[in-house]
């Protein structure tokens, strides 16, 4: 089954309904539906784009099983849940003007904003565009499609500032595979968003993609056999994990050196390999 024509079809009915709804500026299909990677554990999200706040009943009228999110007030975005026939549908609302303001921020003025990016990401991601306004997404994602280069340069400045690698050795010691699997889970959740900044692809609160291949095949600038040496992180004993790990930083700091030789990649460095000797 293709899994993502499956959720296009199914969604299509709501996405025009809310097309026909006053107030609606745009609708647009994201996700990975939109991408074409859904398999059949995948929700779909669907983004709204109103010319003003909406009501409750405005935004949960295109459904018939509704679990409504955050209520409606003088800001965006807002978040509601829908089901169709057990098919999950997340549905993200926002106003136009809020797009705007927000790619001023991130794009005019280079700030890594999480929510920001989680935003682009969508916008660069959607389809199957709808409403009576669909050239205001097209403008949006015009814009977005040229990733700048202080941008970049910012989210590799702060994510790449990974410090305290020292308890993974630690842990290791404690035997405690609990907190040693969040401490790899913080450092490769920072080194794979300095990755995609650097091959100028959007990631905000969570890292969009399914596979680890299909993602290693998307980063042209990154460590040689990423995704091997990632799943070896979380798959081999505690004492190599940290090893591979450990290495694997090195060697993102050799692509930023040599993608984004503006940041001072030294100071990084000294951050990760500061360490903290045991006692006794």
């Amino acid at each position: 089954m293709d899994h993502a024509q499956f959720r296009r079809t199914a969604v299509a009915p709501v996405l025009a309904a809310y097309a026909a709804t006053p107030g609606v500026d745009a609708v647009m299909l994201g996700g990975s539906t939109a991408r074409g990677d859904a398999d059949r554990w995948s929700d779909v999200e669907v983004g709204v784009f109103w010319t003003r706040p909406p009501t409750l009943a405005e935004r949960t009228a295109p459904a018939a099983s509704v679990r409504p999110g955050t209520p409606a007030d003088d800001d965006s975005p807002w978040y509601d849940y829908l089901e169709l026939d057990g098919l999950a549908i997340d549905v993200e609302h926002a106003l136009s003007s809020k797009v705007e303001e927000t790619l001023d921020l991130v794009l005019g003025a280079g700030v890594p904003d999480p929510d920001g990016l989680t935003l682009l990401k969508g916008l660069v991601d959607g389809r199957d565009i709808d409403g009576p306004r669909p050239e205001l997404v097209h403008a949006w994602q015009r814009r977005a499609s040229t990733y700048p280069r202080r941008l970049a340069i910012a989210i590799v400045e702060r994510d790449g500032a990974i410090d305290k690698f020292w308890r993974c050795q630690m842990l290791a010691e404690r035997d405690n595979p609990v907190l040693l699997a969040r401490e790899f889970l913080r450092v490769t959740n920072q080194l794979l968003t300095v990755l995609h900044a650097i091959n100028k692809r959007y990631s905000g609160h969570v890292l969009a993609f399914k596979r680890l291949g299909a993602m290693e095949a998307e980063l042209t600038h990154a460590p040689t056999d990423l995704a091997h040496r990632l799943r070896t992180v979380f798959t081999a004993p505690p004492p190599e994990a940290t090893e591979v790990l450990r290495q694997l930083v090195e060697d993102t700091y050799d692509v930023i050196e040599a993608q984004l030789p503006e940041v001072e990649t030294a100071r990084l460095r000294a951050r990760f390999r500061t360490t903290r000797r045991p006692i006794g």
